[in-house]
């Protein structure tokens, strides 16, 4: 973790800034007393996910003959429900 006096951070807030975003710690002081902390955003969140990553997220059967059973139960369709008013 490196420090810097305020003045350097008014005069170089571009490169200061940058080497925060870049993972450094920076303690910042005032007068010599160390006064804020500059580091980096954690990393944002997506606001979706692909249709790979979601099908990646869906937990697996684990047993496949509770899966082979249910599927010969339910079948493949609602033909034998009739119409549905």
């Amino acid at each position: 973790m490196s420090s810097i006096a305020a003045r350097e951070l008014r005069n170089h807030t571009a490169d200061v800034i940058e080497r925060a975003r870049k993972g450094e710690e920076i303690t910042i002081t005032v007068n010599g007393v160390p006064s804020a902390r500059l580091t980096a955003l954690p990393a944002a969140k997506k606001a979706y996910l692909t249709k790979a990553e979601f099908l990646a997220l869906r937990p697996k059967t684990s047993d496949l003959t509770l899966a082979r059973d249910i599927a010969a139960l339910t079948g493949h369709t609602t033909d034998d429900l009739g119409p549905i008013l």
